[in-house]
C-alpha cells in the first residue's frame, strides 16, 4: 500500500471487521470502499450501513451483495430515478444477475447500450413486453437473442437442429449487421470439421465466394467434407480447385468428372483413379490427353493407345513413360530407383556406372570390366568407393585414370599421385579438380604445360570464343614458376584480372590473408565467393555483412559458417532476397525465426515456415493470426501430428470476439473445461447453445444451461442430459 491508503485499510483484518459491521459509521464505509483487500470492498458492498453513491459504485464489481443489500429496495422506493441514476458498469452487472427485481429490467429497457440489452435478453426474468420492445433493437444479435428468449418463443419441444441451421444461416446472410469473420472461418474448415449446413450456406451465397470458397478448395488442409460441398459451387475455378484438391474424396472427384471444367483439374491430381483418367485419355482437349499421358495412375495400356496419338506432344509424352526404362530415360533421370538401374545393368553396363543412383555393389562388379568406358564410368561416379578409386587409379587405361582424376569425391592423396601421371590428359583433369590442393596447383601441376594450360583456362573469362587473360595468365605462371605460393597467389591476384580473383576467392585451401584482402575487393562477383567460402573467417564475415551489395549479403546469409550474431543482424536488412536466405538457416532464434514467418514477403515468409527449426508454440501464435491460412497450405498435417496444439488453436478461436467463430470452436472436445465453464455464462447465446452440445460440458453445466433463457440453448442442454441419463 502507497501512503495515500487511508490508515485504517492498512490493517486488513481490523478493515473486514469494520466493513462487516451494520453500525460502522457510513464515512468510515466509504473510507474502507477504498481498500485494496477484496473482501474488505466485498463486506462494503453488502452493508446496509453504506452511502448510496458508494453502493452503486461498487455495484459493479460485487453485483449480488448490491442486490442482497437490505438497503437497496429501500433506496428504490425512496429514489424513484434510483435505476436511471445507477452507472453503466453496474448496470451491466447486476442485469446478468438472477435475483434482478423485474422492475429493474422494465426500467432499464430502453437504453441503447449494447451490453445492457444482451443482458436484459440473457436474463431468464425479462418480460414479454420488454423482449418485444427488444426485438426493434438496432443490434441484430439483439433482436434475434430476444426473439429466441423462452418467454417470448416458447419452449421447444421438437428437435432443436433444424431451428440452429436456420437461425445461424440467418445470421450469415446478414454480414453486413451480423458481422462474420471469414479469415478464421476459412482456418476453421482447415483445422476441424464445421457444421456441414455452415459450408453448403457459403457455397450457395455468392458473397462468400472469393473469401471462403475459393481459399478452401484451394488448400491441401481443407476437410474432406468441405471439399464434397464447395464441389457443388456455381464458380468454375472452386470447383476446378476441388478436382486438384489432394483431400476431394474419390466420389466427389468422379462426379467432377462428368463437368467439362473441371476434366484437367483431374488430369492433374494425384489421386484421380484410374477408370477416370482412361475417360479422360479420349478428352478432345489435347492438354488434358497429355497430363493423362503422363499421370502416375494411368494404366499402361491407355498410355500406350495415346503414344499413337494424333497430336505429337501428347504422342510423344506417352512414348517417354513407355520408354521410362530405356538407356536414354534413365541417363536423364538421376531419381531412378535401385532395382530399375539393376535390371538395366544386364543390358547396358556404362549407363548404370555413370547414374547417381548406383550402388557400391553395382560399381565394384563392374570396376573389373573389360571395357575401358565402363570401368571409366565407375571411376567418375561419385558413389564408387575410395577402395576402387585407389585401384582404378592405376589403371592402365589413362581414360579410367581420367575419370578417377574428375570424380568429386577422389581424396587428395590419389590427386597427388595422379599429377605425376605419365598422360598430359590425367594431369589436366587433376589440374581442373577442384578438391586438388592449391600447393599442388601452382607449385607443381603449374609448371607442367598441359597443367598450366589448365589452369588458365580456368582463370580467363571466355567471349566469343576466345580466352582474352589466357596468356597473360600463363606468363604469370611461368614468370613466378620458382617463386613461393604466395608471391605466386599475390601475383595472380594483382595482375590475373578479375577471373583469376574469383577463381581464387573460390578456392576452399586460400591462405587466410587473401580472404581479408578479397573481402575488401570492389569487385561484388568476388566478394560473393569469398562469402560463399565455407572457410572464408568470421571476420571477413562480418564486414561482407555490411556490403551495400544484395548478392554479397545474401551469400553471407547462405554460408553455413556464418554465426548466429551476424544472421541476426541480417534479419533486419530490407531486402527480401536477403531474409530469403536467413529464413531457410536452421541455427536461428526462435524469435527471430518467428518474425519471419510473419514477413510481409510471401516468399520470406513461406521459407520461415517450412523452416523445421520453427517452434511449436511459434506455430500455434501463427495458426492463431494471420497468416494461419498461408501456414496450413505447406504444412497440412501439422496439427494432425500435434494435436495438443490443435487444442490450443481451437481454445483460442473459441475465445473469439465473433458469435459464429466461437460456437463451431466451442463445439469442440478439444476445449478447456475452465473455457466451457466461463463460456457457460456468456453473454451470446451462440456461445452457450455451443457449450450445451460440446461432448465434453459436465452434467452441472448442462443442468445450469437446461434453464437458460435461450429456446435454443435450454433444448440443446436438456437433450444432451437425456442422453446422459440413457448411460
Amino acid at each position: 500500500m502507497d501512503d495515500t491508503t487511508p490508515p485504517l485499510t492498512k490493517n486488513v483484518t481490523q478493515a473486514q471487521l469494520l466493513a462487516a459491521e451494520p453500525s460502522t459509521d457510513p464515512e468510515l464505509l466509504r473510507e474502507l470502499a477504498l481498500s485494496t483487500d477484496k473482501i474488505t470492498r466485498q463486506s462494503v458492498a453488502g452493508n446496509p450501513n453504506t452511502p448510496c453513491d458508494v453502493l452503486l459504485r461498487l455495484g459493479a464489481e460485487f453485483p449480488s451483495q448490491l442486490l442482497d443489500n437490505p438497503v437497496f429496495p429501500l433506496l428504490l422506493l425512496e429514489n424513484l430515478n434510483l435505476v436511471a441514476e445507477i452507472p453503466l458498469p453496474t448496470l451491466r452487472s447486476i442485469l446478468k444477475q438472477e435475483n434482478v427485481p423485474v422492475y429493474i429490467l422494465e426500467q432499464v429497457a430502453d437504453r441503447a447500450d449494447l451490453e445492457v440489452q444482451l443482458a436484459l435478453v440473457k436474463n431468464v426474468q425479462t418480460p414479454r413486453g420488454v423482449l418485444n420492445r427488444l426485438t426493434q433493437s438496432r443490434h441484430p444479435q439483439v433482436v434475434e437473442s430476444a426473439r429466441l428468449h423462452i418467454n417470448l418463443a416458447g419452449e421447444l419441444t421438437e428437435k432443436y437442429e433444424e431451428r440452429v441451421r436456420k437461425v445461424i444461416q440467418g445470421i450469415m446472410s446478414s454480414r453486413h449487421q451480423y458481422k462474420v469473420d471469414t479469415g478464421s472461418l476459412v482456418v476453421l474448415a482447415q483445422i476441424c470439421p464445421i457444421p456441414e449446413f455452415i459450408v453448403e450456406y457459403c457455397v450457395k451465397n455468392f458473397s462468400y465466394k472469393d473469401l471462403f470458397c475459393r481459399r478452401l478448395a484451394h488448400s491441401p488442409a481443407t476437410f474432406p467434407n468441405v471439399l464434397k460441398h464447395l464441389a457443388n459451387h456455381t464458380d468454375d475455378w472452386t470447383r476446378g480447385e476441388v478436382a486438384k484438391n489432394p483431400n476431394t474424396p474419390t466420389e466427389t472427384l468422379r462426379k467432377l468428372a462428368t463437368e467439362k471444367q473441371a476434366c484437367f483439374s483431374l488430369s492433374l491430381n494425384f489421386n484421380t483413379p484410374a477408370d477416370i483418367l482412361e475417360s479422360l485419355s479420349t478428352d478432345q482437349n489435347p492438354r488434358i490427353r497429355f497430363k493423362v499421358a503422363q499421370h502416375p495412375n494411368t494404366p499402361l495400356n491407355v498410355v500406350k493407345d495415346l503414344a499413337n496419338d494424333t497430336d505429337m506432344d501428347v504422342a510423344n509424352a506417352a512414348a517417354r513413360v513407355i520408354g521410362k526404362y530405356t538407356a536414354e530415360a534413365v541417363r536423364k533421370d538421376p531419381k531412378t530407383p535401385t532395382h530399375v538401374l539393376e535390371k538395366l545393368a544386364q543390358t547396358d553396363p556404362t549407363t548404370v556406372c555413370e547414374h547417381p543412383n548406383a550402388t557400391p555393389e553395382l560399381l565394384l562388379e563392374f570396376s573389373k570390366s573389360i571395357s575401358w568406358s565402363v570401368r571409366q564410368n565407375v571411376a567418375r561416379n561419385s558413389n564408387t568407393p575410395v577402395s576402387i578409386l585407389e585401384e582404378l587409379a592405376h589403371d592402365e587405361s589413362w581414360e579410367v585414370r581420367c575419370g578417377v582424376a574428375k570424380n568429386p569425391n577422389v581424396p587428395v592423396s590419389i590427386l597427388k599421385e595422379l599429377a605425376q601421371d605419365d598422360s598430359s590428359e590425367v594431369r589436366c583433369q587433376v589440374s581442373r579438380n577442384p578438391n586438388t590442393p592449391i600447393s599442388l596447383l601452382f607449385k607443381q601441376l603449374a609448371r607442367d604445360a598441359s597443367g598450366s594450360r589448365a589452369i588458365a583456362y580456368q582463370m580467363s573469362s571466355k567471349k566469343s570464343g576466345k580466352y582474352p587473360e589466357f596468356e597473360s595468365i600463363l606468363d604469370i605462371l611461368a614468370e613466378e614458376s620458382t617463386s613461393s605460393l604466395e608471391t605466386i597467389l599475390q601475383r595472380l591476384a594483382r595482375d590475373g584480372g578479375e577471373v583469376a580473383r574469383l577463381f581464387l576467392a573460390r578456392r576452399f585451401d586460400l591462405p587466410a590473408n587473401f580472404f581479408t584482402q578479397f573481402a575488401e575487393s570492389t569487385e561484388m562477383k568476388v566478394c560473393e565467393a569469398v562469402a560463399q567460402n565455407l572457410n572464408t573467417p568470421v571476420s571477413c564475415l562480418e564486414k561482407l555483412a555490411q556490403s551495400p551489395e544484395t548478392k554479397v549479403r545474401e551469400a553471407v546469409g547462405q554460408n553455413p559458417n556464418t554465426p548466429i550474431s551476424i544472421l541476426e543482424q541480417l534479419s533486419k536488412d530490407n531486402k527480401y532476397d536477403v531474409l530469403l536466405q536467413i529464413a531457410q538457416r536452421t541455427n536461428l532464434s526462435p524469435e527471430i525465426l518467428e518474425e519471419l514467418a510473419g514477413s510481409k514477403s510471401d516468399q520470406v515468409r513461406e521459407k520461415a515456415m517450412l523452416n523445421p527449426t520453427l517452434p511449436k508454440d511459434a506455430v500455434e501464435r501463427i495458426l492463431c493470426g494471420e497468416y494461419a491460412t498461408h501456414y496450413l497450405k505447406l504444412n497440412p498435417d501439422f496439427l494432425s501430428r500435434h494435436p495438443d496444439s490443435l487444442a490450443v488453436t481451437l481454445n483460442h478461436y473459441a475465445k473469439s470476439q465473433f458469435p459464429l467463430i466461437s460456437f463451431i470452436a466451442l463445439n469442440k472436445p478439444q476445449i478447456s473445461q475452465e473455457l466451457l465453464q466461463e463460456k457457460s455464462l456468456s453473454i451470446s447465446w451462440l456461445e452457450r447453445l455451443a457449450v450445451a452440445q460440446n461432448p465434453q460440458a459436465t452434467q452441472q453445466i448442462l443442468t445450469q444451461l437446461a434453464q437458460d433463457s435461450n429456446q435454443l440453448v435450454r433444448a440443446a442442454a436438456k437433450n444432451r442430459l437425456q442422453n446422459l441419463s440413457q448411460y
